[in-house]
């Protein structure tokens, strides 16, 4: 099974990507990807904060929400969202944003396509990334 990493800012809030849009990608990582999806975001780090829900909810209905906080799992990582990747199973990792030094990361273990950029101003972006979905479960 393919591990999903998901960030919120730029990914699932602040986007140009309708809501509607939005709603359908974020349902599907929770049909599909129940048992191995993970929080990759500054909402939800180092072992203590996990303030996904909230978050969320400025975006989404509280119970879409609320749900996806349930089943999507935190990550623990301090100074690199690359220090919470399971590099041992193959992943997608939906992000706005990669830094430099996390793009050597992913470059040194061989995995620089596994990371999918969310261009949060194409408002295309949640049909494509539910679509990389879609192809990954076929």
């Amino acid at each position: 099974m393919i591990n999903i990493y998901l960030d919120i800012d730029g990914v699932l809030r602040g986007t140009a990507s309708p809501l509607s849009d939005r709603i359908e990608f974020l349902e599907y990582i929770l049909l599909n990807f129940k048992d191995t999806s993970y929080w990759l975001t500054t909402h939800c780090r180092l072992s203590k904060y996990n303030h996904c829900e909230a978050a969320l909810k400025t975006a989404f209905p509280a119970e879409l929400a609320n749900l996806a906080c349930r089943i999507i799992k935190p990550t623990d990582w301090e100074t690199l969202k690359t220090e919470a990747i399971d590099f041992d199973h193959d992943f997608v990792w939906f992000d706005d944003n990669l830094f430099e030094s996390e793009r050597q990361v992913l470059k040194a273990n061989y995995v620089e396509e596994d990371f999918f950029w969310m261009n949060p101003r194409d408002p295309d972006m949640a049909k494509k990334a539910l679509e990389k979905l879609k192809n990954l479960s076929k």
